[in-house]
């Protein structure tokens, strides 16, 4: 009788053994996969490029987060987890980049209406002193 109930503990355990989480087989990542990451980390140095560390703190931080997150999944061997956290670091990355790009050229466009104003004050002040 032991030996019939351990035989079929352990064919019940070799049953059940797919849906342990702790089962979960490695997979390797692909060189597709890679260079999602690959991508992600490009996008994120046009980001650091187009100062958003400056303008768009929050998504760049994101940014690296994700990466860590992929690079977590990648030693893991957990191809979806990697691919995820690869794809929406590189959305994040870009939206930083768009950010940055956009307040910076705000700033440019106020700092050019100052000088605009500025002239134009000139031109009043000098108009003014040649009618007296």
């Amino acid at each position: 009788m032991g030996k019939k109930l351990i035989l079929l503990l352990f064919v019940l355990f070799l049953i059940l053994i797919p849906f342990f989480p702790w089962s979960v087989r490695a997979q390797e990542i692909s060189s597709e996969e890679e260079q999602e990451f690959a991508d992600a980390k490009l996008a994120l140095e046009a980001a650091r490029k187009a100062q958003a560390e400056r303008y768009a703190l929050e998504p760049f931080r994101k940014t690296q987060d994700l990466l860590v997150k992929a690079n977590d999944a990648r030693n893991l061997k957990d191809p979806v987890r990697f691919t995820q956290a690869s794809r929406l670091a590189r959305a994040y990355a870009e939206l930083a980049k768009a950010i940055a790009e956009l307040k910076s050229e705000e700033e440019k466009l106020a700092a050019a209406n100052e000088e605009l104003r500025k002239t134009k004050a000139e031109i009043d002040r000098l108009k003014k002193s040649q009618e007296r």
